[in-house]
């Protein structure tokens, strides 16, 4: 190796090992990793004009595409259910289980890349199938609209798919939306899935604590309840299916909870978990500390560390 190829690579080193270190001081200093601290500041704040441009956009949500460059490890299909779009990943096999994702969005966004990709992940991961439902959303559609489309979703899946082989997960919205489809599916008397995930759900659409509203840049509380209480249409915006913690929780199925100390939904989060316990749920709580909303879905440490925990939480439903 020629003196002068021999500088330039201890110079890069010196530029990795200044990185790591610098890094990790980041670390100890914050209690964030690096990353975690560049999305959270990548992060815009909820506001009324981002409200009103949102709900006064027209377009026909009831398609969309998986974004390029995602792929999953099996093939996608598509089909629907009535005038729901649905896509689904086969499972590896007829033990592994089923996932039905539910996006988050304030029940007016579509699915994120970092919703496809987080998907594609645990499919690869676990050998799970997928079936992510495009449900109707604001400003043309309702809840009144979007929960018989998802039991109607979930009836089909029991044609094939036995009830101990399904999850229900869902983010945000999404989370509050699976509580809700999961009271329901026990109030119908069907058999109910074998485990839920509940990644920050929205569990009560007029709800959040405003104290720690000055450490969420992203999620702002009058702004959540203007949809909230669009979502919830000519319905009380205490309904159950609206605000699912407001609903019975006994006999639900085993939960796992999952929160950021720094996100407003944090209280409402841990309020739908001790309710959970005192009805006698097989239920979990995993609180990440100065994480925000749906920190595990982010590209960050943290992140990538709850998502490994919730695939192991997949693999596990997949004994019998």
């Amino acid at each position: 190796m020629n003196m002068k190829l021999k500088k330039i690579l201890q110079r890069v080193a010196a530029v990795i090992i200044a990185i790591i270190v610098a890094g990790g001081a980041v670390w100890l200093i914050t209690g964030r990793s690096p990353m975690a601290i560049i999305v959270k500041s990548a992060l815009h704040q909820m506001d009324t004009e981002s409200y009103d441009k949102a709900m006064a956009d027209k377009t026909d949500k009831r398609t969309t595409e998986i974004p390029a460059g995602i792929v999953f490890p099996r093939e996608v299909s598509q089909y629907s259910i009535g005038t729901m779009q649905v896509f689904e990943v086969p499972a590896e096999n007829e033990e592994k289980p089923v996932v039905l994702y539910l996006h988050g969005g304030a029940y007016v966004h579509n699915f994120t890349s970092q919703h496809w990709k987080a998907m594609a992940e645990w499919a690869k991961a676990t050998g799970c199938g997928i079936v992510a439902p495009n449900y109707p959303l604001l400003p043309l559609h309702t809840a009144a609209e979007a929960h018989p489309l998802m039991m109607q979703l979930y009836r089909e899946l029991l044609k094939g798919i036995p009830a101990h082989r399904i999850l229900i997960m869902g983010d945000s919205a999404g989370g509050g939306f699976t509580l809700a489809l999961a009271q329901q599916i026990r109030n119908d008397s069907l058999d109910l899935p074998r485990h839920l995930v509940l990644i920050s759900p929205w569990v009560d659409v007029m709800g959040g604590d405003s104290s720690l509203q000055e450490r969420d840049n992203w999620l702002t509380i009058d702004v959540l309840q203007k949809y909230g209480t669009a979502w919830a249409g000519q319905m009380d915006v205490a309904d159950p299916m609206i605000s699912p913690i407001y609903g019975d929780m006994e006999g639900l199925p085993p939960t796992d909870l999952y929160t950021g100390t720094w996100e407003v939904f944090y209280t409402d989060v841990c309020k739908t978990y001790d309710k959970m316990k005192a009805a006698g749920v097989d239920a979990h709580l995993h609180v990440a500390q100065k994480m925000g909303h749906v920190y595990p879905l982010w590209p960050s440490q943290e992140g990538r560390k709850a998502r490994r925990e919730i695939a192991e939480i997949i693999k596990t439903n997949s004994k019998n």
